[in-house]
């Protein structure tokens, strides 16, 4: 990698950043506070953050940087995009991971730093609910309020995450500890995300030395979606680097905070400019929405208690591009009837299907079942992504799908030489060993390739898919797959993920009538308009997004936390590049209470039928 002065670096692959952005990228010698409106690229703003710090060698060999966001793909493309435009240069000097994965690293690591009393077993499972359930009735728990599995899940956490570490005291709590930690009556020991944080935690505030390695070895750290930031998890990376010469860099916007029934931290913004005293960046261009969009996100900025500022759209667009519009159906069937059609529409002027997105407020199956059967009459597929937008980002899947890719065809060089490298990495192939040991291990690939290629050329039912799946397996090694990735080690955590692949895909195999290349391209979602909650949608972006059901029985609980569900309908709104259409059912069979009204949330339906800003159209049975 080229060293370049700090005065010559240009951003990488010719992407011209605005003047903030700019500021907040090379700005290597305080802490920075982005503010960042949907569609700011933020995600692209911290890659090109690190690419400055390396390639102006700001971030000095063998340093590291240390990129913490909420969620797996999130981290993982993070990772891909920096490591995309610095090369492998600085492989391994780039550490994306979320804020569990980071705590259970330091835990891991460190776990013999710990005190006997508080060292858990090192083969501990994580978050398995039947032995914490267990433990708490162990300790003598008799849920005397008789909560639901849901809510005593909760509870249990509130519980567990409430004691001070070192254990010194006898209640509940107190009680249940040891048992998790050392594995009780034949269970195993077992740990919650946030026990696990809390031990990491006390880890670093009980061994300088560990603290100050940590803080030597990343001299700068990212921070993503601060806004949805909880106490505990504010409180570990202030222990980590608050009062070090680490430099933190926190992107994030308080217009997208949904995730306070989660925890988040409402005066996380204020605390830390209180305490850093970053230098504050506000970026002010949506490189995603169209104009009259961003006109409809700025007018939410006063129900949103945000100062009123002139977030402006991308010059790419003419200033009248941009749909809204607003159906009010007398029940679902219109609603799904028109939603179709205009659907329909979009897809015969040439947007795909996995670029339109349904979006509920909560349970898709509710309100977009009918949906789903209308577009289906014309040969449209919609899916609620429940079942498979976790699981496609699964490391191993992804290792599935790019296998049976290249067993399919061998015009696959990008998923071919994913293979072969990771196969190196986890068999443990080195240099030293020379060209035979890898030129075997390209023989081996080809021959299994082969095989399979052979299974699915002749199709197969469910017991042939089932041992077509576990040649795969036993190929790469189970040992050698949780020792890449640690996750998998927990419990049956592997074994439900695989589960849950095989019945998937071969569900997609026989809608696909046994066409392989179509299951996995149906498997991707690829042919498809997703269904989801707003809260799945965080971080993604559709050409046209459909929000279906904006009704008071949708925002339950909008009298109890308005501030949180104003948010969730501006992510919502914030997904879509060129069209977002909202519905409102008079009637919903099916529902508890099948009148709709929108008394509650009317402040939504006034801010639509402003003039100019939502075309207003009534679907009516005659």
């Amino acid at each position: 990698m080229k060293i370049v002065h700090p005065d010559k670096w240009l951003p990488c692959d010719g992407i011209s950043l605005e003047e903030a952005a700019d500021t907040a990228v090379r700005c290597s010698d305080r802490h920075v506070l982005v503010v960042a409106g949907p569609g700011a690229g933020k995600t692209e703003l911290l890659a090109q953050k690190a690419a400055f710090l390396f390639q102006t060698n700001q971030c000095r060999e063998p340093q590291k940087i240390l990129a913490i966001s909420f969620k797996t793909d999130a981290a993982q493309n993070l990772k891909e995009r920096v490591e995309k435009r610095c090369g492998t240069d600085i492989k391994g000097r780039f550490v994306s991971m979320t804020y569990d994965a980071f705590a259970k690293n330091i835990l891991d690591h460190f776990l013999y730093a710990l005190p006997d009393e508080l060292r858990p077993a090192t083969d501990y499972l994580v978050n398995d609910p039947d032995i914490i359930d267990a433990a708490f009735h162990c300790a003598g728990f008799k849920n005397p309020n008789g909560f639901t599995q849901s809510r005593l899940k909760t509870e249990y956490d509130d519980i567990l995450s409430r004691i001070s570490l070192p254990l010194t005291g006898d209640g509940l709590g107190h009680k249940v500890w040891p048992l998790l930690l050392k594995g009780f009556n034949g269970n195993k020991a077992t740990l919650t995300f946030k026990m696990i944080m809390m031990l990491a935690m006390y880890i670093i505030e009980t061994n300088p030395y560990i603290k100050q390695a940590l803080q030597m070895t990343y001299s700068f750290v990212f921070l993503d979606e601060f806004q949805d930031t909880t106490a505990i998890q504010y409180a570990f990376v202030k222990e980590c680097f608050w009062n070090s010469g680490t430099k933190v860099t926190s992107v994030g916007d308080n217009k997208q905070r949904i995730m306070v029934w989660a925890g988040a931290v409402k005066t996380i913004f204020n605390d830390f400019y209180r305490e850093l005293n970053p230098k504050c960046i506000r970026l002010i261009m949506n490189h995603r929405s169209a104009p009259r969009l961003v006109a409809l996100q700025k007018a939410m900025y006063e129900s949103l208690k945000e100062k009123a500022t002139e977030v402006c759209a991308s010059g790419n667009w003419a200033e009248d591009d941009g749909n809204i519009a607003l159906f009010i159906a007398d029940n679902e069937q219109l609603e799904a009837a028109a939603v179709s059609k205009d659907i329909l529409l979009k897809i015969s002027n040439g947007v795909e299907p996995h670029d339109i997105c349904i979006l509920c407020k909560q349970k898709p199956q509710d309100y977009a079942s009918a949906i789903i059967e209308e577009l289906e009459k014309h040969g449209v597929r919609a899916r609620i992504e429940t079942g498979y937008q976790d699981l496609i980002k699964e490391p191993i899947v992804d290792l599935f799908i790019k296998f049976m890719i290249c067993a399919d065809s061998r015009k696959h060089p990008n998923e071919w030489t994913f293979i072969e490298e990771l196969l190196v990495e986890l068999w443990g192939i080195s240099g030293i060993q020379g060209s035979d040991t890898f030129d075997e291990m390209q023989r081996k690939l080809s021959a299994v390739v082969n095989i399979i290629k052979n299974n699915i050329q002749q199709k197969f039912d469910t017991e042939q898919w089932h041992r077509t799946l576990n040649s795969i397996i036993d190929f790469l090694g189970i040992g050698n797959i949780k020792a890449k990735f640690p996750a998998y080690k927990q419990g049956a955590y592997f074994m439900d993920l695989i589960n849950q692949f095989e019945n998937l895909f071969f569900e997609e195999y026989v809608a696909a009538h046994g066409v392989w290349n179509l299951a996995i391209e149906n498997f991707r979602g690829d042919h498809s308009v997703p269904i989801m909650t707003i809260h799945k949608s965080k971080g993604l972006e559709y050409n046209a997004v459909y929000f279906v059901g904006l009704e008071d029985s949708a925002f339950w609980n909008f009298r109890n936390q308005p501030d949180e569900d104003r948010c969730a309908f501006f992510v919502a709104l914030s997904r879509a590049k060129t069209s977002v259409t909202f519905t409102f059912c008079k009637k919903r069979t099916g529902m508890r209470f099948p009148t709709q009204r929108h008394n509650a949330i009317n402040e939504f339906f006034d801010l639509l039928q402003r003039p100019g800003i939502a075309e207003v159209k009534y679907i009516q049975s005659f």
